[in-house]
């Protein structure tokens, strides 16, 4: 219900004066480690962007990463997005900042788990930068099929064998824990906490 509630604040604060596209619904997403909402705007035209059966949002002309957006990062594999019918893409969705129900425009970053052995469900920036900057050696035998999420991958990057992550290893011949990679997408929308937690105490 606080969701819900929270839902209805941002959609409100997203509608436009003159006739809009039907409102996009708002998703759960993480800000170091809270439950927030991400709110996508739903003016503008053209197809949606999604992942697997999820609508992130409306896609921005300018799909180039820009220093003035923020961040929003599709964490894969994770806990918090997960289908039966769509396994491939669990995932987390991370913001780098609160906007409360203020739209602002984001970069989007597909973040895949490269390290078979990174368990951790991760729900933060600071985390998930932390792993990229980590480095794992694979094994003799490691194989693509090691790497959780290799079918996204193939469909977002184009990475579908051990050879097409040359591009990714470091001087050493290991490989990030987590690769962070820009999706060339850009989306509008706010960040906010749900409504119960964003509320001052009682006196």
């Amino acid at each position: 219900m606080r969701m819900l509630a929270t839902a209805a604040v941002l959609s409100a604060a997203l509608a436009s004066s003159g006739p809009s596209p039907e409102p996009l619904q708002p998703l759960p997403a993480y800000h170091d480690g809270t439950d927030v909402l991400f709110a996508p705007d739903s003016a503008g035209a053209g197809p949606l962007a999604t992942f697997g059966p999820w609508t992130l949002g409306r896609p921005l002309r300018e799909e180039k990463p820009l220093d003035k957006r923020l961040n929003l990062y599709v964490v894969v594999p994770g806990r918090q997005y997960r289908s039966a019918a769509y396994l491939e893409y669990d995932h987390n969705l991370i913001v780098n900042m609160l906007t409360e129900d203020k739209p602002r425009e984001w970069d989007v970053y597909w973040c895949f788990v490269l390290d078979p052995a990174l368990q951790a469900d991760i729900r933060g920036e600071h985390e998930l930068l932390v792993a990229a900057q980590q480095s794992f050696r694979p094994a003799d035998l490691f194989d693509l099929e090691d790497v959780p999420g290799q079918e996204v991958m193939g469909e977002k990057i184009a990475v579908k064998s051990m050879a097409d992550l040359r591009h990714y290893r470091r001087k050493d011949g290991s490989l990030p824990r987590v690769l962070i990679v820009p999706a060339r997408l850009a989306l509008r929308a706010a960040a906010a906490l749900p409504a119960a937690a964003s509320k001052p105490p009682a006196p």
